[in-house]
């Protein structure tokens, strides 16, 4: 079991290194959400929740220079998700912080009290009874032991993300039940329909 500070400054990084073939192959993160980007929705909530903020993103960087935070391409290929998570534990240790906090770039109601409501670190959200092992955070020391485990030979488990969290003896932290749920994710165009009417609605959370 991995220690951790009792105060920890946290970096967030959003994670937007996945391919979007659901949705066409299109950047999730830009996709217009009450007539501004998802990720501006993104930003403004994790803004007072962390100390540093990042975007985890591979292929050309110039597409998210409006937004003036740090985009930050895998450093180990073929990972999937954890990919993402090792460059943000790297990056986080360069801005001095204790604790990791990771949102997938697709989910536009996370709550405002998300970072404070996972420490301390490993902690992952749980809602409507099921995890979502991208909502959590990580304590930038399991970085050496990430890197082990994705230097593994290739095996069923080695890219789930739950699978390394357990090592680490990630507890589970359940969010209320709501509409919308915190943790509703983008993942089709019928995904994308239902998010605008929700939005439209007035029940995003900023």
């Amino acid at each position: 079991m991995i220690s951790f500070p009792s105060h920890p400054r946290v970096a967030a990084i959003i994670l937007a290194g996945g391919r979007g073939l659901r949705m066409g192959g299109r950047d999730k993160p830009l996709l217009a959400l009450n007539e501004e980007p998802l990720l501006t929705h993104l930003i403004r909530s994790l803004i007072p929740q962390c100390t540093a903020l990042a975007l985890s993103a591979n292929g050309d960087p110039s597409r998210f220079a409006p937004w003036g935070i740090p985009v930050l391409p895998d450093t180990m290929h073929d990972c999937g998700p954890l990919a993402g998570v090792l460059a943000g534990l790297q990056w986080a240790r360069t801005q001095n912080c204790d604790t990791l906090l990771t949102v997938p770039g697709d989910t536009p109601f996370i709550p405002p009290t998300l970072a404070s409501a996972l420490l301390p670190a490993p902690a992952v959200a749980v809602s409507g009874g099921r995890e979502h092992p991208l909502v959590a955070t990580w304590p930038t020391a399991c970085l050496e032991q990430l890197q082990d485990w994705l230097a593994q030979p290739p095996s069923p488990h080695r890219l789930r993300v739950r699978f390394f969290a357990k090592t680490l003896g990630v507890r589970e932290v359940p969010f209320a039940d709501q509409t919308p749920d915190p943790f509703f994710n983008i993942n089709t165009p019928e995904d994308y329909a239902a998010a605008c009417r929700m939005i439209e609605k007035g029940l995003i959370n900023e």
